[in-house]
């Protein structure tokens, strides 16, 4: 999984929650069980201005509303970079898969 950027769309609407999330993209990449513990890799997302923040940080219908493209970077490459804040997209390099939200896959919730 490291180093490729692939395009797939995931429906928000039928998720519950962040669990669900992370169980739908970890059996999108075949990758069960590993973004469930941040370890190896760390779940990012850009929002409608551009930041760059960690999944989960946000109350699910509000992260609904404001993703549109969903990264899965190495842990060290977030680390680097500090996961409190917002980040810039451009402020990554390096391993990334992206997972885009298109806008009749979001949620309006």
């Amino acid at each position: 999984m490291q180093g490729i950027a692939v395009g797939r769309a995931l429906d928000l609407t039928v998720l519950k929650g962040y669990r669900d999330l992370i169980y739908e993209l970890e059996k999108m990449f075949e990758i069960e069980g590993e973004l469930s513990t941040p370890n190896k890799w760390a779940v990012v997302f850009t929002d409608d201005e551009g930041d760059m923040m960690l999944v989960g940080d946000d109350p699910w219908p509000e992260f609904c509303k404001m993703v549109k493209k969903i990264f899965i970077y190495s842990s060290e490459e977030v680390k680097k970079t500090g996961t409190r804040c917002k980040l810039p997209a451009s402020s990554f390099e390096g391993e990334e898969t992206v997972v885009s939200m298109d806008s009749d896959h979001r949620s309006d919730a």
